[in-house]
């Protein structure tokens, strides 16, 4: 009887040990969702905002495009955040738009309009990794995602770059298996809850592309905002980046204004 018991202990240590594994991973699990609630969060209450924004888009060489656009965004504590991308310049693409409405329990709803061809384009699901107007924005990377599109994990807490802020730093794995990512793992400064930077993983697990924000301003006494944003490829070398010139809140905006007739205005 003695000996049977030497040979159930390996056994029940394995499973010991596993039970401890599983409840780490459950914990880092509720973690990692409690710092995406926490951002989410932060946000609340903003109404509409609308800004002013050049598109720098440079390639490995360094040889450099620039555009201008608008981005206006509607709060939707419903599901996801509505918004409207215009182009102003240059002539070429001068009026290209694309529309986002967030679904929270279905794909993304997005509307391409580009007036060379007069027409208004739905971007499919299985699209959605395309690069928008040659950026290095995914149609994807555009829409608003809410807390619920991921599964988390929490990975560790570490310097937010070479400035003295700490960060959390958690890995977020899409719900939606069109995306392009396999995981994102997203830097979270821990005094503010905002995002610092972002590397998207690819559906090999090989690093793809990583984001970063700086400059970061506070509006309204509430609401933090990056000054410039920039999309790196890490594969192809090429970068967009986008600088933000005005920013406004409470606008007036409503729904209408992100109807797909609009569009074309």
């Amino acid at each position: 009887m003695r000996n049977d018991y030497r040979l159930l202990f390996p056994v029940t240590l394995l499973c010991g040990l596993l039970s401890l594994q599983l409840q780490a991973a459950d914990t880092g699990a509720a973690k990692g969702r409690e710092i995406a609630v926490a951002v989410e969060n932060r946000d609340l209450g903003y109404s509409d905002s609308v800004a002013e924004l050049t598109m720098i888009l440079r390639n490995r060489s360094g040889d450099e495009t620039r555009r201008e656009l608008e981005i206006s965004i509607l709060e939707n504590r419903d599901g996801g955040d509505k918004s409207l991308i215009r182009f102003d310049f240059p002539a070429d693409i001068r009026g290209t738009a694309l529309l986002t409405h967030p679904q929270p329990d279905d794909a993304d709803e997005q509307w391409l309009y580009l007036p060379a061809y007069t027409r208004i384009k739905r971007i499919s699901s299985r699209n959605k990794s395309g690069a928008f107007v040659g950026s290095e924005f995914s149609f994807e990377d555009l829409a608003d995602k809410e807390v619920d599109d991921f599964r988390y994990a929490y990975v560790r807490a570490e310097a937010c770059g070479e400035g003295i802020l700490m960060c959390d730093v958690i890995d977020r794995m899409p719900e939606d298996t069109h995306s392009a990512y396999s995981r994102q793992r997203v830097w979270v400064d821990q005094s503010a809850q905002r995002i610092f930077r972002i590397d998207y993983f690819d559906r090999k697990e090989a690093l793809l592309k990583t984001f970063t924000a700086k400059d970061f301003r506070l509006y309204e006494d509430r609401y933090w905002r990056p000054l410039e944003v920039a999309m790196r490829n890490q594969q192809s070398g090429n970068v967009t980046i986008l600088s933000y010139s005005r920013i406004q809140f409470q606008t007036g905006l409503s729904a209408a204004n992100f109807h797909r007739n609009t569009l074309r205005d």
